[in-house]
């Protein structure tokens, strides 16, 4: 993430749009109890990262494991970028996948935070959830296991 810069000696903040670096940043905000960040770089690039009030506040440390898939027939719903998890929309009372729960292919699985969008965790293929990896509010990376569905018999 951070690149050591040879000429000045310091350590320069690599790309502001880079998601990787934005979860990275806003893991560790939220870990130290803070609620705003702002970095400036000596060629005036800017980037701010401000926690939403009131927002429960994921650790790091509560991140989803990655773990191996129990079966090896069993599909991966992964999250499409790095964020907060969320099992259901936040207009509604229940989530959207849970065990033994049968899932359409392009079914909603849940939804990514970032900032203030949400986005859609969808499976890609049909099946039935055998194992939750992910509960609502945990702070998941790029790819990671969300659940795991395998085909209905």
């Amino acid at each position: 993430m951070a690149k050591r810069d040879r000429a000045t000696g310091g350590e320069a903040i690599g790309d502001f749009s880079d998601p990787v670096l934005i979860s990275t940043l806003t893991g560790w905000l939220e870990a130290s109890g803070a609620c705003e960040l702002e970095i400036t770089t000596a060629d005036g690039r800017a980037l701010k990262i401000v926690l939403a009030a009131g927002r429960p506040v994921a650790k790091v440390s509560d991140a989803a494991p990655e773990l191996p898939a129990s079966d090896p027939g069993a599909n991966a719903v992964k999250a499409p970028i790095a964020g907060i998890f969320h099992d259901r929309h936040p207009a509604a009372a229940a989530p959207l996948a849970e065990e033994g729960q049968a899932l359409a292919a392009g079914a909603l699985a849940g939804f990514v935070e970032v900032g203030p969008v949400l986005l859609p965790v969808r499976a890609r293929e049909a099946g039935v959830v055998v194992e939750v990896r992910a509960r609502g509010g945990d702070l998941v990376g790029y790819g990671d296991t969300i659940l795991l569905t395998e085909a209905a018999r």
